[in-house]
């Protein structure tokens, strides 16, 4: 049996047009659009903390332990009705490296970490302080740890608002001596 090229090109042209056809409905259909999560930001004073033994010594030795907050991982989700009120949940897991001062003879390093959520316009929502216990296994000097249960924030969404009108801090705790010290040796 023998084809000829005319039928063969009007096939050849129907398929096309009916996969362009089908892209075009895909760009235009119901697809729902990615919503964005908040900003997280890393505060740049708040980033590495310094703990030194008590008493006046500030040189190498003095230190118990550094921290540093290295990255984070964080997810979002949007439960908004038709008229885009609703809540917008953060999961957010902060990862730090943690290193052994030599003056740290127990083998453990205790400090605390800060999550705030803000508006668009900087104005804190809710601030939370999280305590934060490690131990160093024997002859390990330091190591990365993050946090294996994120942790949840709901926000709450007025009509046309996204996570664009929100941001997420997080800062390691830091008194007044420790964050001078950060600020001259940044």
């Amino acid at each position: 049996m023998h084809l000829s090229q005319r039928p063969l090109k009007a096939v050849l042209s129907t398929a096309l047009i009916a996969v362009i056809g089908l892209g075009l409905a895909a760009c235009a259909g119901d697809k729902p659009v990615a919503l964005p999560c908040p900003e997280i930001l890393i505060v740049a004073d708040g980033a590495k903390l310094t703990r030194f033994k008590p008493g006046a010594g500030r040189d190498i030795i003095d230190v118990l332990h550094e921290e540093e907050i290295v990255g984070f991982a964080h997810s979002c989700e949007y439960d908004i009705d038709e008229s885009g009120a609703g809540d917008l949940t953060v999961w957010l897991a902060p990862t730090i490296v943690s290193t052994r001062g030599p003056a740290n003879q127990t083998g453990d390093t205790d400090f605390d970490y800060i999550v705030a959520t803000a508006d668009a316009n900087k104005n804190i929502l809710s601030k939370k302080r999280y305590p934060l216990v490690l131990r160093y296994a024997e002859n390990v000097p330091n190591f990365k740890w993050q946090r294996p249960e994120p942790h949840e924030f709901v926000m709450p969404l007025k009509a046309g608002q996204s996570g664009k009108n929100f941001v997420v801090y997080l800062s390691l705790a830091l008194n007044r001596m420790e964050l001078d010290y950060q600020r001259k040796n940044r």
